[in-house]
């Protein structure tokens, strides 16, 4: 396991830094931690520009002496479009999964920003990206819980899952919700959404029992964002894994997919495994 982490010296981006170090730890690999100078927007002397070239190198050397000895790190700076530039590097280390902060230094109300970096990443990244707000602390093992529906985003969601999670946690909680149009029955009923959903979710799970994650699952009758936000929250979860769909008419672009609304609105740390990777 590789895992690439993006810093930019925000609170949210220090978490990032921590979380990524304990699930190395935990899963095994090495650490590649970088930070993106943005270049200037006037012209500056050549030694103003070494000057600031040091003072970064040095803010991110510090940030990571503060990981210790636990896992292998290798560090670096980029210069550039601080999306494009991560996404590149990440590609050319070969990572497993990009960790970044869920909230910049723009100080927007929501945890990814329109025009943010994580935003950005969200959008185009083709591996597994985990945004990690600042108030978030790596403590394992801690429940997880997954989004499930079917669909091919969250197969791979699943997979991923039972490929990393038994390090974790032994405890996930599979989450299906959806709004009926009607009612006929009461969920009771062999007829009702609620038992095809829950005998749906039976197979959806079925490669996270092979591999003893327990996946407690819960239909619940509602929007699915708000399902994944609040049993998180009432789980005590040390994430949510969700998957995402594949991309729409405008490129990657995967708005409105309810991957990015629980990116934008979770106060939990939040794993996205892309569709199609």
């Amino acid at each position: 396991m590789r895992v690439f982490v993006g810093i930019d010296g925000s609170a949210a981006s220090c978490a990032a830094l921590h979380w990524a170090a304990s699930f190395v730890e935990l899963e095994g690999g090495d650490l590649v931690v970088a930070a993106v100078r943005v270049p200037p927007y006037t012209e500056v002397w050549p030694e103003q520009m070494e000057e600031r070239r040091a003072l970064e190198t040095e803010r991110l050397e510090q940030a990571c002496a503060g990981i210790g000895d636990a896992v292998p790190i290798r560090q670096y700076l980029l210069e550039g479009d601080p999306g494009a530039e991560l996404l590149l590097a990440a590609d050319s280390e070969d990572a497993d999964l990009i960790v970044v902060g869920a909230r910049g230094s723009g100080g927007h109300r929501h945890a990814l920003h329109l025009g943010s970096t994580a935003h950005h990443l969200v959008h185009h990244t083709r591996i597994p990206l985990a945004a990690i707000p600042s108030s978030a602390r790596a403590v394992w093992p801690a429940p997880i819980v997954i989004g499930v529906d079917g669909s091919e985003g969250t197969e791979r969601a699943v997979a991923w899952l039972a490929d990393y999670g038994p390090l974790l946690t032994d405890d996930v909680i599979a989450v299906h919700a959806e709004k009926p149009l009607a009612q006929w029955v009461p969920v009771s009923h062999p007829n009702s959404w609620y038992q095809h959903a829950l005998n749906a979710m039976q197979g959806w799970v079925e490669p996270l029992r092979k591999v003893e994650l327990g996946a407690r699952t819960l239909v619940l009758d509602g929007d699915a964002v708000d399902a994944l936000t609040d049993v998180a929250l009432e789980q005590h979860a040390g994430m949510i894994v969700v998957g995402a769909r594949g991309a729409g008419r405008t490129g990657a672009s995967r708005l409105g997919a309810t991957a990015l609304k629980v990116l934008n609105q979770a106060q939990v740390p939040v794993l996205m495994v892309p569709a199609g990777m």
